[in-house]
């Protein structure tokens, strides 16, 4: 099992293999390394496209030392820009993120943030269904499949928008971008590309933080923020986008 497409885990200072991992196997539990280094390999032929691969997220754990004074933490208000992005980004539900920006009274900013205001909700992100076909039929649609078709795509918010002044959570979010490749491009040309043919703007709630102007403390907002959506995409002529 797990042959041609998988994620395996190496434990470096034991040389042992922690697990594998492939296909619709169920997600693997915490993996803890014993010491500081850990092997991590992505292997992928070239039968099947092995997008959207794999998403990891890990923590170091630093050593307890008893006799050592324990550091002080900026809060989060004072933080450099980055460095607070990195830290929205590792949490996982928008009440951890509430709790570690205002410890004391998160549970009040926290029902602020879903009082009815004026802004327009995010519309729902539909996704088609395709049917199954057999015979050549099928193998015409895995073609499709894999060749210049939308598909999920993950975009930063912060380098979508352009928006370098505010931090976004969740940080990154799925979008339908055209992809794959053009070889079985039907035009008379030396070399295609995947275009899009019919682009439309969704737009998607999230939570937005910004510095406040002279003082201390992060404004917290529910915000609708558009995003390019690609619905059909076809092979042109490069350099000719009217095919």
């Amino acid at each position: 099992m797990c042959k041609y497409d998988f994620v395996e885990i190496e434990e470096p200072s034991e040389g042992t293999i922690l697990g594998r991992w492939c296909g619709s196997k169920p997600v693997p539990g915490k993996q803890l390394s014993k010491g500081n280094q850990i092997r991590i390999r992505f292997v992928s032929d070239e039968y099947f496209s092995s997008e959207p691969g794999f998403c990891i997220h890990y923590t170091l754990i630093m050593p307890h030392h008893p006799d050592t004074a324990t550091p002080s933490v900026l809060p989060p208000a004072v933080l450099p820009l980055d460095m607070l992005n990195e830290a929205v980004s590792s949490f996982n539900t928008v009440e951890e993120l509430i709790k570690f920006l205002e410890p004391d009274r998160w549970q009040l900013d926290l029902d602020d943030l879903y009082k009815p205001t004026w802004q327009m909700l995010g519309k729902a992100f539909i996704h088609g269904r395709k049917s199954k076909v057999m015979d050549l039929n099928l193998l015409r649609e895995e073609v499709k499949l894999y060749s210049c078709t939308p598909r999920n795509f993950s975009v930063s918010l912060r380098e979508e928008l352009k928006r370098a002044d505010t931090i976004f959570w969740p940080n990154c979010l799925l979008v339908k971008r055209c992809g794959g490749n053009c070889v079985c491009c039907s035009h008379n040309c030396n070399e295609c590309q995947c275009v899009p043919t019919k682009v439309t703007k969704r737009y998607h709630e999230v939570l937005q933080l910004k510095h406040r102007v002279g003082i201390r403390g992060l404004h917290k907002s529910l915000a609708d923020v558009p995003l390019e959506h690609h619905e059909e995409c076809d092979c042109v002529c490069k350099g000719n986008t009217e095919g």
